[in-house]
């Protein structure tokens, strides 16, 4: 069993069990339903209509902090060597990122916006994904987690005619949400057989989703009692929809796993990411969820099996838990087993994890991510650093405190 703490002081438990059904012990009276309900419903009623003043087509990653903005950093990369030209904004909050990052970035045509500047509280955590959809200047956005490759350039998912028919295009998790889950009766949805959405990667018209995503923010927002039933932002766009009774895509083909096999065992139990795919089910996303790039080893390949179920099988079971590798490190894993095949990573990707790792390599290696380790280290861990980070003396920051 997989716990989760709620951001509240009560302790929500998430349970994945083996049947692929997502449950929580959250159970709300009729009364506390109803009053959630009617103030979604209030807020819909009250939401401005569209604005008309975004333009363009880009890219959306949310990337602040040593951990994400070490994925980022891979993320981008990949993008523009596999040509991609859209334009990125990167979302960050406060301090998360310094002018000297901001500027490398610029090169690689990458806006970092500082959201901590919004007229709008709360924005660390998953909150800040919505938030950074909502007002990038981009009209169409291709949303990404930072952890989140794409092995090919994704531009031309903005052409497909999934996409332009509704302008929204979500991709499956491996999960259902239990039918017991009082959001289904919040929302007034019954769609119990709908699989839950991998927020890992989103494709958005805001014109033709403004209310939608307004209501997924609200929900996010007031994550005190949405959290308790949803894990994080994940089913927030999802469930946002469906209470506003609007269209959305999901991607037909199921999401695979992407590890390695363990040598003692000699079978698959590590499932470190989540392999997505396009409309026509070729692979194009892989979500680093479990193991991040920022404690990724300079040569730790990890990427070696891709596991799966078989087309239509019902014979399908689903392992999470916290696995241990060779007895020295333990995290969260995931396997599958059932009717599934499994593939060989490099004869579906070639060399793709050697260009990441080098990109890693890269980035460890120069002197402005140093410079930004000490940072991000004095900023959480050196008390009063935020406000005295910014008295210098030539270029050298001046730590020493008043009397």
């Amino acid at each position: 069993m997989f716990g989760k703490r709620s951001e509240s002081s009560d302790e929500v438990i998430t349970h994945w069990g083996e049947n692929g059904i997502r449950s929580v012990n959250f159970q709300p009276g009729r009364s506390h339903v109803k009053q959630l309900r009617k103030e979604w419903q209030t807020f819909a009623e009250k939401i401005d209509p569209y604005p008309d003043c975004y333009e363009g087509t880009g890219i959306v990653i949310c990337g602040g902090g040593v951990k994400y903005f070490t994925c980022a950093w891979v993320n981008i990369h990949l993008l523009r060597r596999n040509g991609c030209v859209l334009p990125i904004e990167l979302w960050y909050s406060d301090e998360e990122l310094t002018h000297e990052m901001i500027e490398v970035l610029q090169s690689l045509n990458v806006t970092c916006k500082d959201a901590a500047k919004l007229a709008v509280e709360n924005v660390s955590g998953f909150v800040l994904k919505p938030i950074a959809i909502l007002h990038s200047r981009f009209k169409e956005v291709l949303y990404l987690d930072a952890d989140n490759t794409c092995t090919v350039d994704p531009t031309y998912l903005f052409y497909c005619d999934q996409y332009r028919s509704c302008g929204a295009v979500f991709w499956p998790d491996l999960w259902h949400t239990n039918r017991k889950n009082p959001i289904w009766k919040i929302t007034g949805s019954d769609d119990y057989q709908s699989i839950e959405q991998e927020s890992g990667q989103i494709l958005i018209n805001k014109e033709k989703c403004w209310r939608e995503l307004n209501l997924c923010l609200y929900f996010n927002l007031n994550n005190h009692a949405y959290y308790k039933m949803l894990l994080g932002d994940k089913d927030t766009f999802k469930f946002a929809w469906k209470a506003l009774r609007n269209e959305y895509y999901i991607i037909g083909t199921p999401v695979a796993l992407c590890g390695y096999k363990q040598v003692r065992k000699n079978y698959f139990s590590r499932g470190v990411s989540l392999l997505q795919h396009d409309f026509e089910g070729n692979f194009i996303f892989i979500h680093r969820n479990l193991l991040k790039w920022d404690v990724t080893l300079d040569d730790e390949m990890v990427w070696g099996k891709i596991k799966r179920f078989a087309s239509s099988t019902t014979n399908r079971t689903f392992k999470p838990g916290l696995y241990d590798q060779e007895g020295e490190v333990r995290y969260y894993g995931l396997d599958i087993d059932g009717d599934v095949e499994t593939l060989d990573f490099f004869g579906a990707f070639g060399d793709f994890e050697v260009v990441c790792l080098d990109i890693l390599k890269g980035l460890r290696q120069s002197d402005f991510y140093a410079r930004f380790l000490i940072h991000s280290y004095l900023t959480s861990c050196k008390p009063g650093y935020r406000e005295l980070r910014h008295r210098r003396v030539g270029s050298t920051i001046n730590l020493i405190y008043d009397e």
